[in-house]
């Protein structure tokens, strides 16, 4: 039997990871997490300062969400706000209304941050569209910001070597701009 480092060598294509990387020997394995750490098969600890790409940022190991989800999917896995409503989408959308600045009291739920930054884009272009104003398309970013991987979200996000391979097929309205508090000036001084 192959072990698990074997496997996923064979059978994962990896994210952001050159192949080389990915099939040396000592590919760590996560097995677990706990708070902030994650570990792996041969007992290395190693902070995970990504939080799971942003989405365990309340911690890894937490038995009262898992026992959350758990009551949750028993009731009802998934429902899409398609044309319904269900309990745990009102009831988190009133609750962030609750935190939301002014008059900021709906909430458009999606499942990952390229699909948030993706909707963004449309929500704006909608408004623009309805005012009128159809000539209104640029979206501004900076550059070497992270945006996500779908094609819309790399649209936005300004790392030129994610964008690169892709750039036949990405948005030609995005404009990306300098980041705005150097630490220095161009010329090294501060």
């Amino acid at each position: 039997m192959s072990s698990m480092r074997e496997l996923a060598q064979q059978h994962l294509v990896p994210h952001f990871t050159k192949k080389a990387a990915w099939h040396r020997d000592g590919l760590p394995i996560i097995e677990r997490g706990e708070g902030c750490y994650l570990y792996d098969t041969d007992g290395n600890e190693y902070l995970d300062g990504l939080a799971g790409l942003f989405c365990v940022n309340i911690g890894h190991g937490r038995p009262d969400l898992s026992a959350a989800a758990a009551k949750q999917m028993d009731t009802l896995a998934f429902s899409t706000n398609w044309g319904f409503a269900h309990p745990p989408a009102i009831q988190a959308a009133e609750l962030i209304a609750g935190f939301a600045p002014g008059d900021l009291s709906e909430t458009f739920f999606v499942s990952s941050g390229s699909e948030a930054v993706e909707s963004a884009v449309k929500f704006a272009r909608n408004y623009h569209v309805a005012r009128g104003e159809e000539g209104r398309y640029k979206v501004i970013s900076r550059n070497w910001a992270y945006h996500g991987t779908t094609l819309g979200a790399l649209s936005v996000t300004g790392i030129p070597k994610f964008r690169a391979p892709y750039l036949p097929v990405l948005w030609d309205g995005t404009r990306h701009v300098p980041n705005t508090r150097q630490c220095t000036s161009p010329a090294g001084t501060p």
